[in-house]
């Protein structure tokens, strides 16, 4: 008679002598199976909603910073216009993205052209400093620095935007660069190229074609004198 061999069992992950846990865990367990019913429903509720407010928090705190409240142009502001709270509206934005010098209320006069949407700064107010050397009929204008070649106060230039087909539009021509500032680039155009060079430089389309400086005048030829008639004869 053939004799069977001991079957060994497989340890499993009950097997063996019960877990222990820390002192302060099993004290919470034993209170939490104490409870009653309500109270762990309760309970349970309460860190839900503790967690769906950390993610919401967390989508809303961006890699930019956490939402604060700026004051943007709710119309296409010209050059010259009274600040009024009509002219501004609030609007949320990441912290890092709120330009340096945002302002808190309406108030000042504007030297720069603001687009609809756009965030009001204080440089885009009058300080008598690049305003004052304007030419007559132009209007100042801010474009960002990072987004130009190298260019100096007094170079002349066309500027051009380009939309997302990439056709080219000249939205300024012969613009003079007024001061050339850390990140800014002032340029004085025609008060009607005001805007649209605005816009296109806050989306970045727009691109800058250097002119040559203005030829000195040169003086027109005298007109020719009366041709010499024949000499008389003796």
């Amino acid at each position: 008679m053939a004799l069977s061999r001991p079957t060994t069992r497989r340890p499993t992950p009950l097997s063996g002598p019960p877990v222990v846990l820390p002192a302060w865990l099993d004290g919470l367990a034993e209170r939490w199976w104490a409870a009653s019913p309500r109270a762990r429903t309760a309970v349970a509720l309460l860190a839900m909603i503790v967690v769906l407010a950390a993610a919401i928090g967390h989508a809303a705190a961006t890699p930019y910073g956490p939402p604060t409240t700026v004051l943007v142009a709710s119309r296409d502001l010209l050059p010259g216009d009274v600040l009024t709270d009509a002219d501004l509206r609030r609007r949320t934005v990441p912290r890092d993205l709120v330009p340096d010098g945002a302002l808190r209320r309406a108030d000042g006069v504007l030297a720069a052209a603001l687009p609809s949407g756009a965030v009001a700064t204080d440089r885009h107010l009058g300080d008598g400093g690049v305003v004052a050397s304007l030419p007559a009929g132009r209007v100042a204008v801010a474009v960002a620095a990072d987004r130009l070649p190298m260019l100096t106060a007094g170079m002349r230039a066309d500027l051009v935007g380009a939309d997302h087909d990439g056709r080219a539009t000249t939205l300024g021509r012969d613009a003079i660069v007024l001061a050339v500032e850390a990140e800014t680039v002032w340029f004085a155009v025609e008060a009607e190229d005001a805007v649209p060079v605005t816009g296109a430089a806050a989306i970045g389309s727009l691109a800058v074609v250097v002119l040559p400086p203005c030829p000195p005048r040169r003086r027109s030829p005298r007109p020719p004198g009366p041709a010499p008639g024949p000499s008389a004869g003796r």
